[in-house]
C-alpha cells in the first residue's frame, strides 16, 4: 500500500469509526493524554486500515453499544476495537511481527525442520503470545495427530477409499498453514 492509498485508508477508518463514535459523545480514555489519545487514534487507524467501509460501520456500531469507562462514557481502547475489527474482518495475510520474530528464531527453525510449524502458526495467531514449554508440547502434540490422522487417510485413498471431507478440510488447511510458514521463512531471509 502507497504513501496516498495509505492515507486514504487512514480517512476512511476515521470517517466510518472514530468520527461516528466522537459524535456520540464517548470521550478519550481516563488516565490518558490528548497526545497519548491522539497517537491511539492514529494507530488504530492505520491498522484497520484494511477494513471495508461497510465492516468499519459495523464495528463503529458494535463499540459504541461497549464503550470504555465505568460509565461507559469513554473511546474503547484500541486492543479491544482491534479483537472486535478482527472477529468483523480478519486482517490481511501478512506476518505479524511477534510470527516473524518467533520464526526468526531457534523455535520457528525447529518447527519447521521437524513439521510442526502450521500448529505453531495456529498457536500464534490464536493466542499472540510467545509460545512456553507447555505450550510446544500441545503444538508437537496437535502437530503428530494432525500429520497421522493425514497419512491414515491418505493411506486409504492409496487403497481406493476416498478422503472424507473433515480429512481434506485438515490437509487442505494444514497446507495452506505450511505455506504460510515458507512465506514467513523467505520474508525473514529478505529481511536479514
Amino acid at each position: 500500500m502507497g504513501s496516498t492509498d495509505l492515507k486514504e485508508a487512514k480517512k476512511r477508518v476515521k470517517v466510518h469509526l472514530v468520527d461516528p463514535l466522537l459524535r456520540l459523545g464517548l470521550r478519550r480514555p481516563s488516565g490518558m493524554t490528548v497526545t497519548q489519545f491522539d497517537e491511539m487514534v492514529d494507530e488504530l487507524c492505520g491498522r484497520l486500515s484494511y477494513m471495508t467501509a461497510l465492516n468499519l460501520d459495523a464495528l463503529a456500531e458494535q463499540a459504541a453499544v461497549r464503550p470504555g469507562g465505568r460509565d461507559g462514557s469513554r473511546f474503547p481502547i484500541a486492543a479491544k476495537i482491534l479483537g472486535w475489527a478482527a472477529e468483523i474482518q480478519r486482517p490481511e495475510d501478512s506476518a505479524s511481527p511477534l510470527m516473524i520474530a518467533v520464526f526468526s528464531g531457534e523455535i520457528g527453525q525447529e518447527a519447521m525442520a521437524e513439521d510442526w510449524a502450521p500448529e505453531l502458526l495456529s498457536h500464534i495467531r490464536k493466542y499472540r503470545t510467545w509460545p512456553k514449554a507447555p505450550d510446544l508440547a500441545a503444538i508437537k502434540g496437535r502437530a503428530d495427530d494432525a500429520r497421522h490422522r493425514i497419512a491414515k487417510a491418505q493411506e486409504l485413498g492409496g487403497r481406493g477409499f476416498a478422503l472424507s471431507a473433515e480429512d481434506q478440510r485438515l490437509k487442505d488447511m494444514r497446507g495452506k498453514a505450511a505455506e504460510k510458514c515458507r512465506r514467513i521463512m523467505r520474508e525473514i531471509e529478505v529481511q536479514r
